[in-house]
Parts: structure tokens; C-alpha cells; sequence
């Protein structure tokens, strides 16, 4: 009778089920269930927030006087203006064009001389900075 119990015991102890095995069976899609709501409540104030900065932003810029940032009538911002010396013209390029002047500076003397001469000849921004990347590469 003995033996008979231990068997028994035995047999409900390794055919016994975790007490948690119905959690962890079905646990993920359970648990996404839970957590997703969380989630989308932590998007949606997220979301809240940036709006709520959008608005106090456009306000500031509603309520704010208008600063004037245009150029002003007849100048033309394709071109750098004519007839600057070269100190000068380095600060135009410098202001107008800032990529392009770090390549200028990577230049010798007498091809920022050539650049210059270029300027002289041509004051488009865009022709400028094609012929200092020309230069940089080597091209004549």
C-alpha cells in the first residue's frame, strides 16, 4: 500500500502542471494586452505635448514684431556684390557662402587669387562656388 502511494505521489508530482503554466501559456499576447493601452495613453501625451509647444510657438510668433530678415528691394541674393576688394570679399563669401569659403580656405594663395579674379569676372554665387570646388579638385 505503501508503494502504491509513492507511485501515485510520484506520478501527480511529474505530470503536474507549474501552478503558472495558464499565465505563461497564453502570458505574451495577455501581456501585450495590457501594456499596449499604456503605451498608446504615453504616445498620445507625447503628442499632446508637442502640440501644446506648436501653439505656444505660433502665439509667439503671431504676437512678435515683424523682423525684417528679407534683402531689401533691388538687392540680389543669387550674387555677391561687385567691386569688393579681397578682404572683402572673403567676408561676403564667408556670410553668403559658408561651405564654400571652408573649401576657399583649404586653397594656396594663388588660387584664392584665381578665385578672386573668378569674382571679378563673374560675381554669381553659383559660379563661385562651382569654380572653388574645381580648383580644390585640381581642375584648371
Amino acid at each position: 500500500m505503501m508503494t502504491q502511494l509513492r507511485r501515485s505521489e510520484n506520478l501527480t508530482m511529474s505530470s503536474s502542471r507549474p501552478p503558472f503554466a495558464p499565465a505563461t501559456r497564453g502570458g505574451l499576447p495577455g501581456l501585450l494586452l495590457l501594456v499596449v493601452p499604456l503605451l498608446l495613453g504615453a504616445d498620445d501625451q507625447y503628442l499632446r505635448e508637442i502640440e501644446d509647444e506648436a501653439r505656444r510657438q505660433a502665439t509667439t510668433l503671431i504676437t512678435s514684431p515683424l523682423q525684417s530678415t528679407a534683402p531689401s528691394a533691388g538687392a540680389r541674393t543669387d550674387q555677391l556684390a561687385a567691386g569688393l576688394d579681397q578682404a572683402a570679399f572673403e567676408q561676403a563669401l564667408r556670410q553668403n557662402l559658408p561651405g564654400t569659403f571652408a573649401l576657399y580656405e583649404q586653397l594656396d594663395t594663388s588660387r584664392k587669387q584665381q578665385v578672386y579674379r573668378i569674382y571679378q569676372n563673374n560675381n554669381q554665387l553659383a559660379h563661385i562656388s562651382e569654380q572653388v570646388a574645381q580648383l580644390l579638385g585640381g581642375k584648371p
